[in-house]
């Protein structure tokens, strides 16, 4: 009698337990989907970790399918999902759930990196979902509609391998390309795109020409107070008051002036008063994109020099002062005043390079240097499937 009942006891256990598990499930499963995104998510793989390096969390975009709500809206594979509707995404899996949950006609607004480019800036993206796939487009067994998973790991670098860990990474050294721009006696590199906005004797004012982005050398004749002038200078070229922070001592006699005005611009201004004259070297954007266009444009900015009779003789190159700030003159041992001032894309963290043909580019010095390049330790950049290796300096 006790082990019959304790039979059934046990057989009534395992049926909660069962049923439980049953409601468990039920609860927790991933929503069935209601409407049709065509997007499919994956695991942040090493390469889109290391190229979205202000990203701690996010989702891959795997695979857009062709004439799916996704595809229309713009979304292509090798983008990285960092919110929805505002909400920060953290996983493949809450990206999907959060995409399977939505309604046909539902519109969601997807916050987007693209990894595949250089400066890697969100961008918001809406789409409206649809109830099915496109026409001609039915999938034979009925799988989510939006699908997440999990990429397989990357292989590791073998002992002594011809090529850095930092290949694995995929291509992330990407040089900015520059081209030379100039007039008379003053000269520099800007990216393409860029022109001339205006110029004299010991100027040279060049912009891009989509963007607020202006980048200026100046040298004049002038004894007096260094931050009036100043000042007065950037009041002149922008039309409107400047607030500029305390002057900031930089190396070589050089002081630095990081400036704002009312009108949403923003920028910094290195300069010098010697001997009765000043050269000063000016970078002007967005306030909104100083993070990432102050670099750029400063870069620009300080690549410009002018011949000038008045201008202090070349000198030695110190050792403080880095190989891709420099023009090849400087490394040669004949450093103009420009080289000096440009010891501040240090701080910017870019740098001068070139090739053998003179076609000059931009790097990030502190993250594009290769120990184990395949012609020695240097910078490259990836041309007709081989990479080339880059020489340090401008050649102007």
């Amino acid at each position: 009698m006790f082990r019959g009942w304790k039979g059934i006891s046990i057989s009534i256990a395992v049926a909660l337990a069962l049923f439980a598990g049953a409601v468990l499930y039920a609860n927790h499963a991933a929503p069935e989907p209601q409407g049709f995104s065509g997007l499919e998510f994956g695991a942040l793989t090493p390469a889109a970790s290391a190229r979205t390096p202000m990203l701690r969390r996010g989702a891959l975009v795997s695979k857009v399918m062709a004439d799916s709500p996704a595809a229309k809206a713009g979304i292509v594979p090798g983008e990285v999902v960092a919110a929805i509707d505002g909400t920060l995404v953290r996983t493949a899996r809450q990206a999907s759930d959060v995409v399977r949950a939505g309604r046909a006609g539902e519109r969601l607004t997807l916050t987007l990196y693209d990894i595949t480019k250089g400066e890697v800036r969100p961008r918001d993206v809406t789409l409206t979902l649809d109830a099915e796939p496109p026409a001609g487009r039915n999938l034979s067994v009925k799988p989510p509609r939006t699908l997440a998973r999990q990429s397989p790991p990357t292989m590791t670098v073998a002992a002594n391998a011809a090529w850095s860990k930092r290949i694995l990474r995929g291509p992330t050294i990407k040089p900015v390309p520059l081209s030379g721009l100039g007039d008379g006696p003053c000269n520099g590199f800007a990216p393409l795109g860029w022109k001339v906005a205006g110029h004299q004797p010991g100027s040279l004012h060049v912009m891009a020409t989509e963007g607020f982005a202006h980048a200026i050398h100046h040298t004049s004749t002038f004894s007096g107070d260094a931050q009036a002038y100043v000042r007065a200078y950037l009041e002149k070229q922008f039309g409107a008051p400047q607030l500029l922070t305390p002057p900031q001592d930089r190396p070589h006699g050089f002081v630095l002036q990081d400036f704002g005005n009312a009108r949403g611009g923003a920028g910094f201004v290195i300069y010098r008063l010697r001997h009765g004259r000043i050269a000063l070297w000016l970078a002007a954007v967005p306030g909104a994109d100083v993070s990432w266009g102050k670099p750029l444009v400063g870069a620009v900015a300080l690549s410009m020099r002018c011949k000038a009779p008045d201008a202090p003789k070349p000198r030695q190159r110190q050792k403080d002062v880095p190989a891709t700030s420099v023009s090849l003159n400087c490394l040669k041992g004949a450093c103009d005043e420009s080289d000096y001032a440009a010891t501040y894309l240090r701080v910017l963290r870019k740098g001068y390079v070139h090739n053998l043909k003179g076609e000059m580019f931009l790097v990030n010095p502190r993250r594009d240097f290769w120990q184990s390049g395949a012609d020695g330790p240097g910078f490259y950049r990836q041309i007709g499937g081989e990479n080339e290796k880059l020489l340090p300096g401008r050649i102007n």
